[in-house]
């Protein structure tokens, strides 16, 4: 995400607004309604037939919705602006990320604007080198890119993902680092693009988490029934034995059941004598179970297991004989316990507390950042600390137990916090809302930060625009902390234009991120809001508790609490402010659209779920039980049904202006979501407003992105919000055309 823009730009933006109504006709969708009773509830579902992920009828009649967009956006008078801004930005950006150290080298991903980003090495000596340009490969299925990468203990060797199209199924390549190049016989594949090896202690080889094939996989979800394998390099992988597997069947584990839509994992620390097996899902809690590292690679294995995801543990690591958990059972912030492998039957309720933190001090919350909470290293554990937004780090001694406060080299959010276990100190990189991120190498022997010489540039100067943090007061008087950027010489008259950017899922928190591109859109005099509603992590597991499941409702409060306190404080008007959110946040946006369509102007939908009630129907529904509810059951289907935005339609809406965007190679979120919600409301909407699909015939869930398609996205993007909100009084009161 990363823009600049041109001086043509300015007087452009400033003109008065077309307030574009639907024009032209873009393909209807034919109704077939589907009446059933669930739990009570009678529900119809008239465009269930789009539904399936090889549907060939869908496919067409999204495709032309994609090419009828494409056409109303090319033809909109801001567009060029935009595009010739933003992609000047991306060309010019040098980004450096994923950064990690083993046997002496360093690797990181250098993404231009050319590209989604290459795997480099820095050696010893300070040289660095490309070992793969996934631009250089060859093959079908679309644009390949890296999801993931993981180095061998020694630093000879590296296990790359890669995927094509942004579909996030990947192929695992060990390449040699001194040649860069790939071993003919240690491939593995699919493996979810999420899923980097678990290297052995010797470097002899890995643990992977394979998808199973399409004939065992639960409902035909790729992403249930995963297998965790064992390879030896140089060996046949069609020979690789099962240790652990999802569901039930060959393989599957007596002492470590996994359940068949959560994700099991091996890991091998250094300096222990015991193995870490994890069993993940999209959930914050999981299940750690440990046995000693010789027996996990033997299907075999006897495994204890110390946690299920209902005692909330949410983080775990290995030293020595000590496992570390980050729990929330007692403390909404999260703390740290201990506990000694040595004793015989150790479990959870013999751990102990390592350490007290401030009330105010949060250690437990999902960011999409590449920090880990836990930073196990060779000569202590660290642990990431925020504080209002604010991370630090502490520094807990293995013999000792003593905590102490890393000094910080400047106020931000750790957009990397990475240790080894072979090796002393970590990785680190801070960031702000307007502050490029710079990256160090802690060293503990001199107590010192090492700058990696990875800083990022700005690509253009932001010091005129300054940030705001407040809050607002949601419908039922809880206070909601607010991020506003803003020209410091915004005039505090409700002219200016916004947005306004939530999430409200899984513990997520919206933490100070630089992003350029959107730093453009408040440059020109606009504003870029961050609601950060219940539902995420701000502050604690008790804010996620408060907007998730039945609480849904109030995260979507918040967001549009978010609205009117711009309104209130003079940034903006409702009728200029859209709200723009997706993925799982696709239930907040499409909950204000059906709840509040007259509290706002436009909205933006990227990626987005709008149909959990049919959850269990959609690829990586069954990973999504754990947050949004189990629609089978009886005492969750309420909540699902009322945070389901395709089921809250409501016949004769005035609805506000949107926009979906959507990845054709999604494995996370099916398209037929966007369709089936985009279909429905257009048959209900009366008030004339724009409801467009746009298609990206050549991406996925937006996780990997080019720089250069990101700029376009969020071109599209602004150009349809300067013709959909008004600026001036007059605009603000004219109907749409």
């Amino acid at each position: 995400m990363r823009p600049i823009v041109l001086a043509l730009l300015a007087a452009v933006v400033t003109a008065a607004p077309v307030l574009a109504a639907d024009s032209g006709t873009p393909p209807v969708a034919r109704r077939d309604d589907v009446v059933e009773n669930v739990f009570g509830k009678t529900l119809h579902d008239p465009y269930r037939w789009m539904e399936g992920e090889h549907n060939a009828e869908f496919q067409a009649w999204l495709a032309a919705q994609g090419d009828d967009t494409r056409t109303k956006l090319d033809a909109l008078p801001t567009l060029d602006a935009w595009l010739r801004a933003l992609k000047a930005s991306g060309t010019s950006a040098v980004i450096h990320r994923m950064q990690r150290v083993a046997g002496g080298r360093m690797f990181f991903i250098l993404q231009t604007g050319k590209g989604s980003g290459t795997l480099m090495v820095r050696d010893a000596d300070g040289r660095e080198r490309a070992l793969l340009d996934p631009a250089t490969l060859q093959g079908q299925g679309g644009s390949p890119s890296i999801t993931n990468y993981s180095p061998s203990p020694d630093g000879r060797k590296v296990a790359v993902n890669v995927d094509r199209g942004g579909n996030e199924i990947t192929r695992v390549d060990v390449l040699d680092v001194a040649s860069g190049k790939a071993s003919e016989v240690d491939a593995v594949e699919p493996v979810w693009g999420e899923f980097d090896v678990h290297w052995l202690p010797d470097g002899t080889g890995f643990t992977y988490t394979q998808m199973a094939p399409p004939n065992e996989r639960t409902g035909g979800d790729p992403l249930q029934d995963m297998r965790l394998r064992v390879h030896r390099l140089g060996t046949p992988t069609s020979n690789d034995p099962v240790l652990l597997r999802a569901g039930t069947g060959p393989g599957a584990s007596a002492s470590f059941p996994v359940p068949s839509n959560r994700f099991p994992t091996v890991e091998f620390p250094a300096g222990s004598r015991w193995a870490l097996g994890t069993a993940s899902g999209a959930q914050n809690e999981s299940a750690f179970c440990v046995t000693p590292r010789e027996e996990a690679t033997k299907p075999s294995a006897a495994w204890r297991c110390i946690a299920t995801p209902d005692d909330k543990v949410v983080g775990a690591a290995l030293h020595g004989d000590t496992l570390y958990l980050i729990s929330t059972r007692e403390h909404s912030n999260g703390e740290v316990l201990s506990l000694d492998l040595s004793k015989k039957d150790a479990g959870l309720r013999d751990a102990k507390p390592v350490t007290r933190l401030r009330d105010d001090e949060i250690i437990v919350g999902l960011t999409l950042s590449d920090a880990q909470t836990l930073a196990p290293a060779r000569d202590a554990l660290y642990l990431k600390v925020s504080v209002n937004g604010i991370d630090g780090v502490r520094r807990i001694d293995y013999a000792t137990g003593r905590m102490d406060a890393v000094r910080m080299p400047l106020a931000g959010t750790a957009s990397l916090l990475r240790a080894n276990d072979a090796e002393d100190g970590f990785l680190l990189e801070l960031r702000g809302w307007t502050a490029p991120p710079k990256s160090w190498r802690y060293e503990p022997c001199t107590r010192t930060m090492k700058s990696l010489g990875q800083d990022e540039a700005s690509p253009a100067d932001y010091g005129m625009i300054d940030v705001t943090e407040t809050d607002m007061v949601s419908k039922d008087g809880t206070r909601i902390p607010l991020t506003i950027l803003h020209r410091k010489d915004a005039k505090l008259d409700g002219s200016h234009r916004a947005i306004v950017f939530g999430y409200g899922s899984y513990g997520l928190t919206l933490q100070p991120s630089f992003k350029p591109v959107r730093m453009e859109w408040v440059k020109k005099g606009n504003v870029f809001a961050y609601a950060h509603v219940r539902g995420g992590g701000e502050k604690g597991e008790a804010w996620h508790l408060a907007g998730k499941g039945a609480n849904k409702h109030k995260g979507v409060e918040d967001f549009v609490a978010a609205v009117g306190r711009l309104s209130d404080l003079g940034y903006s008007r409702p009728q200029r402010t859209a709200l723009i959110s997706g993925s799982a946040g696709g239930l907040l946006v499409g909950g204000a659209v059906t709840a509040y369509p007259d509290a706002f102007g436009a909205a933006i939908f990227l990626v987005p779920i709008l149909n959990p009630v049919r959850l269990m129907h959609a690829p990586n529904g069954a990973n999504q039980i754990g947050e949004m509810g189990d629609p089978r059951k009886a005492e969750d289907f309420p909540a699902i049904l009322a945070m389901d935005p395709y089921q809250q339609i409501r016949p004769h809406g005035t609805y506000p202006a949107m926009m979906f965007l959507v990845g054709l190679n999604d494995s996370r979120v099916s398209p037929w979501q966007t369709g089936k919600f985009v279909a429905k409301i257009r048959a209900q909407n009366e008030s004339g407003k724009p409801v467009w699909i746009r298609t990206d015939a050549n991406g996925g869930h937006g996780i990997q992105s080019s720089l250069g398609a990101e700029a376009s996205q969020w071109a599209d993007i602004y150009a349809f919000l300067d013709a959909q909100l008004p600026v001036s009084s007059d605009d603000v009161r004219r109907p749409s055309e």
